[in-house]
Parts: C-alpha cells; structure tokens; sequence
C-alpha cells in the first residue's frame, strides 16, 4: 500500500481505522465484571445522549462550555504538587483523581455523563475534517476553539500522586442514579465505575487531540495558536514546565517515553500508575487490552498534532526541539521498528497488519517536519543510519534496503528528508551516505535540475509569444 507524503494530510479516525484495518472496539468476554463495565459505559453513554444542555445556543457558548474547567479544577483541594516533567510513571488520564466527592456533594456517575456530553458536543462541531478546515476552521478558531481543547487537554493532563481513584467516595451518588450500583458487591461496583472514568476521560482526550490535529492541518493560523495557548490562570500555580500548547503536546508524548507500541496496547487497566517506563515488564498478549486501544489511538492522535502542527512552521518546530520532543520521538519509532539493515531487504515501519502502523507514520512524518525547519533537528538525526533508513523508508514507500526502487524512483524528496542527508553527508554521519542515500540525494539533484530547465523552457515559450 503506498503512503502519502508527510505534508498535512486529511485523514481523520475513520479513515485511520480503515487504513490499519484494526478492530478498535472494546471484546468483552464473558468474565462478568467486563460484562458490568460494559453496561455502566453504554448506560451512561445513553443517558448521556438524551440529557440536554441548557444556556448554549450559539457557538461561542457551546466551545466556551467544552473548555470550562473539570471538577477537579472547579473543587480544587490542597494538593497542586502535580509535576508533569518529573513523573515516575505514566500519569493517569484521570481528571477526577483529586477529587473527593462526599465533600463536594457531586455525584460520579452524573460527572461520567458530562464527560460525554463533551466528547458528544466536540465530535458534533470539530470532529471531521470538513468541518476544521478552511473558513470552517477559521470560524472555530475566532469563537475559541483551540484554546478550549487545549483546556481540556490540560486539564485532563493534570494530576496528583494518588492516580487510581482510591480516594473516591462511590457512595456519593444522586438518585437517579443510586439503582445502578451492585448492591451485592460494592467493592467490584467501585471498581467498575473506576475503568469507565478512566476510559471516558482517556476517550474525551483523544476526541480534543483529533479536532486539534484537523484544526492544525493546513491552517498556520490554527498553528500559531496552538503555540501562544497557556494554561488557564486557575492552574497557574502548578509546578510544572508547561507554558504554551507545544509544551502540552510535547508532555503527551512523554507520557510513553521507553514504552514500544506494541506494549502500550498490551497495557491492562491501572498499569500505567504502578510500572516505571524504563524497567517495565510486559507480557506481550495474544489480545490487545480495552485500556491498550485506547491508548495508542489517543497517542497516535497527539503525533497527528505534533506532525501538522511542525509542518513549516519554524518557531513551532524551534518549540518542540527545545523542550526535547525530537529524542522521544527517534526512541519510539527505533524501539517499535520491526528490524534493522543487515544486508537483507528487512522493512524498518510495521506493515498494515499492525495497529500501530499509522502512529509509526505520523512519528516519522513528525521528524521529517522537524528537520525541514528546524536546522538543529537535521543535524540530530543525520547522526543515526537506522533512523536515516527508517525516514526514507516512510518517504519512499518501499524498503529502504532495496536500492532497485529507489534508482528508478522520480518522486521529489521532501525538503525535511533533503536536509537530514546534507547533513549527513557534511560529516554528520560516521561512515558516510551509503549507496541508498546517495541514490536519492543524486535522483533529486537530476530531478530538479531537469524540472528548471522544464521552467525555463516554459517561461522561454511565453516571451516568444
């Protein structure tokens, strides 16, 4: 199957899905708590669909409304020692951890329900690419939508040590919902209201993170505003290193530094908040974890935004190589390629029969984007031949080991593509181009000679007439 090229694109989550051709729904089996967990979701996911929102009726009222603060942030208690650059583990997407509810008097089911009416109101106004592009996306970004899903974004982000809800109080419910919990077994109930919590919110971020990557396709001014957000002044005094929307994107990419692909979508629920990314054991299952699919969708969505966002956009990609998103990036494409060049034709990116195909794409595109713009980034990855490999194997569409393809290959090189192999053949790295790099440093050079001397021709002909 032939890849696009890395410049903006238009897929959205269909068409990811089709694309990778990957069962993304949740297999419930026949345990009994997964059967529970999966009636509290599509119970609350109804109630969710029929419950209506009063007060919004323009679209202002509606984005302002999805990046209004949480529960956490509105009941904001004594802790705000969440530190988002000096985790030890994966943080929670949890945005109710800190939260107590007896004392705020709230009930959790009610707030699992307004958590779907915004995944419901984003994926209603932003959630195709129709609608974020062109005078559309402008429309949305002049009534605020950027910074209200960064909001959320951020919001969602945030978190204290205590990550696995123990500190919830599950008796705390209003009565119209108190018939949904197990009378027979309150320990399994609160644990079950737990999952769907942590699901949802993980779901409302991924939502946030595809109407950002549409919005940043093709728009500079969507990216220019995604750069100059900074977090809502009622978070201003957590301690963190967050101080505009690249920085944002950059720490959800963090959240999975040392993790390959393939481990996060074996990831079981809760794992994250008790296993160090660097020592981490996983058992690699014969099925993917619900908690696993969720996310690596959420994780591809975010390297959907770093692409878009990255695409020649200079300050932008000057941003992100400052605050350390380049080397994340080479470790989570190296770490999950599926081999390396050892004289045989070996494919460095997944085939389509992975599921984490598309977001090995969109890391790759990333750091071609990078280097485009960025001088610094070039001259980082000219220095790694598997990463150089791995590159021009995205570009090209075929395996960079086999150098027939690339010899009769008159596709124009990507200017991101272009500087990483200058760079590398200015000494940047040891032992020089090999005879694949130097192929396709030596086709773009013939090809854009012959395409100036078409130009020419061309601009020749006009003037004699």
């Amino acid at each position: 199957m032939k890849e696009k090229m890395v410049d903006d694109d238009d897929d959205d989550d269909d068409k990811t899905i089709d694309f990778i051709n990957f069962n993304w729904e949740p297999n419930y089996g026949d345990d009994q708590h997964d059967v529970d967990h999966h009636h509290l979701s599509e119970t609350l996911h109804r109630l969710a669909m029929v419950e209506k929102m009063s007060g919004m009726d323009d679209l202002h009222s509606i984005i302002q409304w999805i990046g209004s603060p949480l529960l956490c942030q509105l009941f904001e208690e004594k802790e705000s020692n969440a530190n988002l650059t000096e985790q030890s583990s994966i943080p929670e997407i949890n945005e109710f951890s800190n939260v107590n509810s007896s004392d705020n008097y709230t009930c959790i089911l009610c707030y699992i329900i307004t958590l779907h009416q915004r995944i419901n109101t984003v994926q209603n106004y932003m959630g195709t690419m129709a609608q974020c592009r062109g005078t559309g996306g402008d429309i949305l970004r002049e009534a605020g939508a950027i910074s209200a899903l960064l909001n959320v974004v951020w919001y969602l982000m945030l978190n204290s040590n205590d990550d696995d809800c123990s500190r919830l109080d599950f008796n705390c419910m209003c009565n119209d919902h108190l018939h949904l919990r197990k009378n027979d077994d309150s320990t399994s109930f609160d644990d079950i209201v737990t999952n769907v919590l942590q699901m949802t919110a993980i779901h409302l971020a991924t939502s946030c993170l595809g109407s950002l990557r549409d919005l940043a396709c093709g728009s500079a001014l969507n990216r220019s505003a995604i750069l100059i957000w900074t977090p809502p002044p009622s978070c201003s005094n957590v301690s963190c290193m967050i101080v505009n929307g690249v920085h944002l994107l950059c720490e959800y990419v963090a959240r999975y530094d040392g993790y390959k692909f393939e481990d996060i979508l074996s990831m079981k629920q809760g794992e994250f908040d008790t296993t160090r990314a660097a020592e981490a054991t996983i058992d690699c299952l014969a099925t993917y974890t619900d908690r696993g699919k969720k996310e690596i969708r959420m994780l591809t969505n975010v390297l959907g935004v770093v692409r878009n966002t990255s695409h020649s956009t200079p300050d932008v990609c000057q941003e992100m190589f400052k605050h350390g998103i380049v080397y994340r990036l080479v470790r989570l494409l190296l770490t999950s390629s599926s081999g390396s060049r050892n004289g045989q034709a070996t494919t460095l990116l997944p085939d389509v029969s992975c599921p984490w195909r598309e977001a090995s794409f969109r890391t790759a595109g990333s750091l071609i984007n990078l280097a485009e713009k960025c001088p610094d980034v070039a001259s980082l990855l000219a220095t790694n031949r598997q990463l150089i490999l791995c590159l021009l194997e995205f570009w090209g569409g075929s395996t960079a080991n086999v150098i027939d393809k690339f010899k009769t290959s008159s596709r124009a090189l990507h200017l991101g593509l272009a500087a990483i192999l200058n760079a590398a053949a200015d000494g940047g790295l040891v032992g020089g181009l090999d005879e694949v790099m130097t192929c396709v440093l030596k086709n773009e050079t013939i090809r854009r000679t012959g395409a100036q001397k078409r130009e020419d021709e061309r601009k020749r002909g006009q003037n004699s007439a």
